[in-house]
């Protein structure tokens, strides 16, 4: 999550304040923020008495149920992982002749995930091929964040290349950045593949 302009002091303070159980356009008045529904951005997770928020998590959560039960049952295999993991590709990949190998990057730790899990089951890759490259802010633990990314990812860290360390933005802050990943895969007929799905999939569904 991402907070333009405001630096992580502002925000600690607004949901300190928050968890006081202080109206937020009066936190946005204290801490000199324009827009009350910031504050509210901020301090989603903080539980809340207020009859308004109460009512507009409990929309949210049945929406989010709904589009939740629409999976169930739903098995993928390894046809759909090829054409998914493609899609996600297609949004967040590298392509050629930019590039001659695989490149995905995000900085979503879920995103990220899945997107190899999908790669795996339905191109299954030579495991030894793959490599891991990281953006990391200077703040950053650089050995916790290569064993966190190479639990998560099931990637032995010999595999990780070397991260990249650069600083933060002062006007841009995000809370429990892990950094940028970027898996890569050195074979460029698969990245012609992979081009070749996701191309055939928009062909398919809206003709061009």
């Amino acid at each position: 999550m991402e907070y333009k302009f405001y630096s992580e002091y502002i925000v600690q303070k607004a949901r300190i304040l928050r968890r006081k159980g202080i109206p937020a356009k009066e936190i946005a008045k204290r801490i000199g923020v324009k827009s009350n529904t910031t504050i509210l951005r901020w301090c989603a997770d903080i539980p809340s008495k207020n009859s308004y928020h109460l009512y507009i998590k409990k929309l949210h959560k049945k929406a989010m149920g709904k589009g939740a039960s629409s999976l169930k049952g739903i098995e993928i295999n390894k046809k759909e992982a090829k054409i998914l993991a493609s899609v996600l590709y297609w949004c967040e990949g590298a392509k050629y002749p930019s590039t001659n190998f695989i490149s995905f990057s995000n900085s979503d730790v879920n995103l990220t995930r899945i997107f190899l899990k999908l790669f795996r089951l339905g191109f299954q890759p030579n495991e030894k091929k793959l490599r891991i490259h990281l953006q990391l802010h200077t703040s950053h633990n650089k050995r916790k964040m290569i064993s966190f990314w190479s639990k998560i990812l099931k990637i032995p860290k010999s595999q990780f290349l070397k991260p990249t360390i650069t600083e933060p933005t002062k006007n841009l802050k995000r809370r429990n950045y892990k950094g940028t990943c970027t898996i890569r895969y050195y074979d460029v007929y698969l990245l012609l593949e992979i081009m070749g799905i996701y191309e055939g999939f928009a062909k398919k569904l809206i003709g061009r």
